[in-house]
């Protein structure tokens, strides 16, 4: 692993576990094995790593959800779900740390502002797509865009924060289907 992604991984572990305020370069230096020096080569502050990590979520939630609208016609509202929820439990810690940071610091908000204007411009497309195929229920396409956005939002939480709830992915998806979709 090169320095650089050994800073970017042991301060986004660092992060997650003590928080933002509570990482310093001196504490993400010893995790990583490496001079705080070193930290400074790469980057500029403390911020500086915090928004490369930021950045990267960002950049890889774009590739994500345009893999998601290159597969096809259709797009189910089971498998929209499922693959979002399988994005958060690959990219945890970095998900985690966008939440808790995003009303701190001015690049994690526009991150956190990023990744929720593409969620809702994919929920709209999915399901205007369902809408199309006369499967979506009485609800209009933005209102249930919304209501899926801030329904994987808490969704996202649970799976972060309280593990021991257990996986909610298949119950979340049957519920969203009954709600949503005229079966």
């Amino acid at each position: 692993m090169k320095t650089k992604e050994l800073i970017l991984e042991t301060a986004k572990e660092l992060i997650s576990e003590v928080g933002y305020h509570k990482t310093t370069t001196a504490s993400l230096a010893k995790r990583a094995n490496i001079s705080e020096g070193t930290i400074y080569r790469h980057f500029e502050s403390k911020e500086d790593v915090l928004v490369h990590i930021l950045k990267d979520l960002d950049a890889r939630y774009a590739r994500f959800v345009e893999g998601l609208l290159g597969q096809g016609p259709i797009c189910l509202v089971d498998e929209m779900l499922r693959q979002h929820l399988a994005f958060v439990e690959e990219n945890s810690l970095a998900i985690k740390i966008m939440l808790v940071t995003y009303k701190l610091i001015d690049s994690a908000r526009e991150v956190m502002e990023s990744v929720v204007a593409r969620l809702s411009n994919f929920f709209s497309v999915c399901l205007a797509k369902e809408n199309d195929n006369h499967r979506l229920q009485d609800i209009s396409v933005q209102d249930a865009a919304h209501i899926l956005l801030i329904f994987l939002f808490a969704l996202t939480r649970a799976k972060l924060y309280w593990p021991d709830l257990g996986d909610l992915t298949e119950p979340a998806i049957l519920f969203c289907r009954r709600g949503l979709l005229r079966e």
